[in-house]
């Protein structure tokens, strides 16, 4: 039988099913969830198959009076949830031709064979499974790094619990400048959805501080059934020559070994960061940006 598929803006979503539908599958990222997307997104449809046995979000905005589908920030990934069997990228893409002009989405880490039919670019994601004891976790540690956290051990350094507002206000004086795309109400909608997260006890922050209560580096980390993800990880100026965020990692590891998680480092493209997470033993778990630029003469050409 012929899948019932359609796109419904976000009013007409029914927000029980849908979570349900995202909870229950192993790419259900948190970005997903209707809590989330409603949170950071000015706007977004969602594809619905059938009665939600799989689901899409595609989050929009309107410029020029061109509808256009984006990654909003704080979201690293979404595409296709659910059972897949009965639909194609060909079915779901005159959906979503018929709804944006022009597309920018990053497709989750299970949709490779799904867009077999479709120009993609692998991004990068690092992943820590946590479920075994720290000892063992521990051996899967570069040497270098091993020796920077014995360096920080030396020092006494103190792990703690932080506020919110405190590591969204460091990362964005620390890292600010070089995410231009990310603007001021961005961060404003990020720092309720955490508020909203901790009260449900899905947003956690971790900080390393030295001996006088100075903060040398923290951690802003969302949760839910399956992954820990690092969200806004922010070393400070006087934390860098003590180590402090190799040692911040590695406590936050120590903290949630033996459980059932991933510890989701969001992965990056810079080769230095790159390479920090997978001195922790992170392996890559790549997920797929797709680009479709449809728009007219010539903001086609302005938009590339």
């Amino acid at each position: 039988m012929k899948p019932t598929v359609q796109i419904l803006p976000s009013c007409s979503i029914r927000h029980q099913p849908w979570n349900h539908c995202v909870q229950q599958q192993v790419n259900g990222l948190i970005y997903a969830t209707t809590t989330y997307l409603d949170a950071l997104c000015t706007q977004w449809y969602g594809i619905v198959v059938n009665d939600y046995e799989a689901v899409m979000p595609l989050p929009v905005r309107k410029k020029w009076g061109i509808r256009y589908a984006y990654t909003p920030a704080f979201i690293q990934q979404l595409g296709l949830l659910g059972d897949s069997s009965s639909v194609s990228m060909k079915m779901l893409l005159p959906l979503i031709r018929s709804t944006v002009s022009y597309a920018d989405i990053h497709f989750n880490f299970l949709n490779k064979d799904f867009l077999q039919s479709l120009p993609v670019m692998t991004r990068t994601n690092l992943v820590i499974p946590l479920g075994r004891p720290i000892e063992e976790i521990r051996t899967y540690y570069r040497n270098d790094l091993k020796e920077n956290i014995r360096k920080a051990e030396k020092l006494s350094l103190i792990y703690s619990h932080a506020s919110i507002h405190e590591a969204v206000t460091h990362f964005r004086e620390q890292y600010g400048s070089r995410m231009q795309q990310v603007q001021p109400g961005d961060y404003q909608r990020f720092l309720l959805l955490c508020e909203d997260l901790q009260s449900k006890e899905q947003c956690l922050v971790r900080s390393v501080r030295d001996q006088q209560g100075g903060l040398l580096a923290i951690a802003l980390l969302l949760k839910d059934s399956r992954r820990i993800y690092n969200l806004m990880n922010t070393t400070l100026p006087r934390g860098r020559h003590k180590e402090a965020n190799h040692w911040l990692i590695d406590q936050i590891i120590q903290e949630f070994s033996g459980q059932p998680f991933l510890l989701d480092m969001e992965g990056s493209e810079l080769p230095g960061v790159k390479n920090f997470y997978e001195s922790f033993g992170a392996v890559a778990q790549p997920y797929f940006h797709y680009h479709d630029n449809r728009l007219p003469w010539p903001l086609r050409w302005l938009k590339r």
